[in-house]
């Protein structure tokens, strides 16, 4: 930019120009294609005396510096917000040129909350914001200050500093037991679908819900898992945890005993383990084996023998002759990850 243009700018010009090159009303083309103009008509009545142009320079380097070589925003904000109280934020701009202007932006989780034209040695604006509490709400808050400033080839220049402020909130328990009554209602050992997989893949209990099931249920495992066989919305929750602290960690489709033949409710454990078992015209593998003494089990659905092909590929309804039965991979996640001893839920 050339120095005529440049020693007539002002403060009102200054955010003038920020505020059309960010409403997109003026461009860095126009700009750079005026500067080129003014700069051609300059060098046509440039003088060529070699003292000129260093006294140019020198007045060049002062009119150039943004003030913000060193420069930097650090903010002002708690570690840890305590329940209910008010999130306050404020902001200093470090080794600034004193008088220095720009545009501060503050975002709070990624959103602009206030934009305000600031000059760096004047009291700058923080900002302060309420949380309402629910199961719903972040475990932090992001919080954002940007400072945008004319650079000296007439672009826009940034510094910005981010904090994260983690959120008091009451404990996972709490929000469980405002949910346990209306979950435990909910919650059915009836199947409730058409018989189709595809209303498995599109119907099932939320995450949470299923959690506050288990844990309200005071369920007890010999183990770090727990496992429920869904019988309503044909799912096997996996959960890893404790009594009163289960998480659920997977969750797959699966098929429990047809009508006339259905998975004997209660609650059970896993009893052994085998490679396979064989039927004659069809084989299943592998098998985890529940209810003591029973040949109820998690395993594959039917494969032709020898091969992995499938002779009976039904899944995602009552359709087993008792079992539950899985896709491959996902019972290979049983055989591998439960160990004996595993309290399993059958509702």
């Amino acid at each position: 930019m050339n120095q005529t243009l440049v020693k007539t700018v002002t403060t009102a010009s200054l955010l003038f120009l920020l505020l059309l090159i960010l409403s997109g009303l003026f461009t860095y083309q126009d700009l750079y294609g005026q500067v080129a103009d003014a700069e051609q008509h300059e060098l046509q009545e440039q003088p060529s005396d070699e003292n000129v142009l260093d006294n140019n320079a020198s007045v060049d380097d002062e009119v150039f510096s943004t003030g913000l070589e060193d420069a930097y925003i650090e903010l002002i904000v708690p570690d840890y917000l305590p329940l209910y109280e008010t999130l306050v934020c404020d902001i200093a701009i470090l080794d600034a040129k004193p008088g220095f202007e720009g545009m501060l932006i503050w975002y709070l989780d990624g959103e602009s909350v206030l934009e305000e034209w600031i000059v760096s040695d004047q009291n700058l604006p923080g900002i302060s914001a309420d949380f309402e509490y629910s199961r719903f709400t972040p475990e932090a808050a992001d919080i954002k200050a940007s400072l945008l400033y004319i650079t000296e080839d007439g672009g826009i220049g940034e510094i910005s500093a981010e904090e994260s402020v983690k959120l008091g909130n009451y404990s996972k328990t709490h929000w469980m037991e405002l949910e346990a009554e209306r979950v435990l209602e909910k919650v059915s050992d009836r199947y409730q679908g058409n018989f189709t997989l595809q209303w498995a893949e599109y119907n099932d209990y939320d995450d949470f819900d299923k959690e506050v099931f288990v844990n309200m249920k005071g369920y007890k495992s010999n183990t770090d898992y727990l496992v429920w066989v869904n019988l309503s919305h044909q799912r096997v929750n996996v959960f890893k945890g404790s009594e009163g602290e289960w998480e659920l960690v997977e969750c797959f489709i699966v098929a429990t005993g047809g009508p006339g033949r259905g998975t004997k409710r209660g609650v059970t454990t896993v009893t052994r383990k085998q490679d396979i078992w064989h039927f004659g015209s069809y084989i299943v593998r592998p098998i985890v084996r529940f209810w003591p003494g029973t040949g109820y089990a998690f395993h594959s659905r039917l494969l032709f023998p020898g091969t992995e092909a499938l002779k009976d590929g039904s899944i995602g309804y009552p359709v087993s002759a008792g079992c539950v039965r899985m896709y491959c991979d996902d019972v290979w996640y049983i055989y591998n990850n439960i160990p004996d001893g595993t309290t399993v839920v059958v509702h």
